[in-house]
């Protein structure tokens, strides 16, 4: 029988068994076991549209108890109008997803991660990749692509003069607004930010993220601020993912990032370093008057209620914009 954990008591017995498994436990999660006298052998959790954390005890496998938490939980996002879904799971368990239909988009060999239901990354790309030729009116196999992914919490000087200076290396340069909402500026300011900052450039096109880059499905662990073993492997899932579907599908030479004083941060770059190799490229960090220009300045300074100086880092064209934003988060 396929209990729901509601107790912290529960809870508590969930995260203890999946310490056992080197598996990472929300608290926030929607999580279900199974149990055999008083022991729990069997856990699944969801995450929104997120499927985590299988793990069944070695003598109970062979037995379907996974097929069966899967199937409880494709029922229950169903109910709840969400039809595509993503899954995290130990590259043990990856067959036992790809017999229910899921698809294999990134294995570390440590942990997967697969999605099934009615969109794909695929088409995803597809709608992307057209809104890009459009609007540049281009074949994109035909013109030297570079890319940046940013997150811009807030927009900065920093991210625009490393954005200025990639975007003189290639013909057209795409930047990618991390879309996940887990920062201080929700995605829909970051983004018009962004959009406002760089609409001079008419070799640049804004885009959202997609739940495929920096994502809470595909590296949870930029928005926690850790970066412990577990989370490593995640962060080479995100990178896998960039450089198998993204890179090719939007022929990007060159991927951009600035340098990093972060520890989550620099350990995330070194990763990419390591999957893209020569297609990855650092920019150093720029500065004023010798200070480093960040997003987490800016925010110092706002929380501060010092809203002048915080706006003298960032570019002019969005100070009224992001001045109005600060405004209304006091």
């Amino acid at each position: 029988m396929i209990k729901q954990a509601l107790l912290e008591k529960d809870k508590q017995r969930i995260e203890q068994f999946l310490s056992s498994f080197d598996l990472g436990f929300s608290y926030t999660d929607d999580s279900f076991y199974m149990e055999e006298n008083d022991d729990i052998i069997a856990t699944l959790s969801i995450d929104h549209h997120i499927i985590k954390g299988l793990a069944i005890k070695e003598e109970f496998r062979g037995l379907n108890l996974a097929g069966e938490l899967v199937s409880h939980a494709i029922s229950l996002l169903s109910s709840r109008n969400i039809y595509s879904y993503h899954v995290f799971t130990k590259s043990i368990y990856k067959a036992i997803f790809e017999s229910m239909g899921f698809r294999l988009l990134a294995d570390s060999s440590v942990v997967a991660f697969m999605e099934g239901g009615i969109d794909s990354i695929d088409q995803v790309i597809l709608t992307i990749k057209k809104k890009v030729e459009t609007h540049f009116s281009i074949d994109l196999m035909k013109q030297d692509i570079g890319c940046v992914v940013v997150n811009c919490n807030p927009m900065t000087l920093g991210h625009y003069q490393l954005i200025e200076k990639a975007s003189k290396e290639h013909d057209y340069l795409l930047v990618f607004v991390v879309e996940t909402d887990e920062s201080v500026f929700t995605f829909k300011e970051r983004y018009s930010l962004v959009y406002l900052a760089l609409k001079e450039f008419s070799n640049i096109l804004v885009l959202p993220s997609t739940s495929y880059i920096v994502s809470k499905s595909t590296f949870p662990s930029y928005f926690l601020k850790v970066l412990d073993d577990r989370e490593r492997e995640h962060a080479k899932l995100d990178a896998l993912i960039f450089r198998d579907y993204f890179m090719p599908a939007f022929n990007i030479r060159l991927r951009h990032v600035g340098g990093e004083t972060d520890a989550v941060m620099v350990a995330y770059n070194q990763i990419l370093k390591d999957t893209l190799k020569a297609s990855l490229q650092a920019i150093e960090r720029f500065k004023e008057e010798g200070v480093i220009i960040s997003a987490s300045l800016v925010r110092k300074l706002m929380k501060e209620n010092k809203i002048d100086e915080a706006l003298t880092y960032v570019p002019k064209a969005i100070r009224p914009l992001l001045k109005g934003i600060m405004m209304e988060k006091k």
